[in-house]
């Protein structure tokens, strides 16, 4: 069975870095995107099974780029994980919940230990 691929979008290099290493070494094929507008490029090349989002990227937000996500897949909807570490979390982990565009809501700084825990829920919910 070919790996699960994961799209990561995240301006900071640290972070992508870490997070592409940690999913990596879970055995999942990752993918790294540092903005807005080459998320959504690599979303429409690599259809991937589960994208992490950061909210503040450069050239297109978080939540611009969820939405070009949706309107280029054209009925094909992989979970989308937002994740941030500014101001407006309350905001950001509602509409993570109650809104179809996204399905969870990570809170920079979070452990690895529940990045995995939400990836494996978000790839596998049963």
């Amino acid at each position: 069975m070919a790996a699960q691929k994961i799209l990561i979008v995240e301006d900071d290099e640290t972070n992508a870095l870490v997070v592409n290493d940690y999913l990596a070494a879970h055995g999942y094929e990752t993918i790294v995107a540092r903005d807005g507008v080459a998320g959504v490029e690599a979303f429409k090349r690599v259809r991937p099974d589960l994208v992490i989002l950061d909210l503040l990227l450069p050239k297109k937000n978080g939540y611009e780029a969820c939405f070009d996500m949706r309107a280029a897949g054209q009925g094909f909807k992989p979970p989308i994980l937002l994740m941030s570490a500014v101001g407006k979390e309350v905001y950001a982990e509602a509409y993570a919940k109650a809104d179809q565009y996204v399905q969870g809501y990570l809170r920079k700084p979070f452990s690895m230990a529940t990045l995995i825990e939400q990836v494996r829920e978000l790839l596998d919910p049963t």
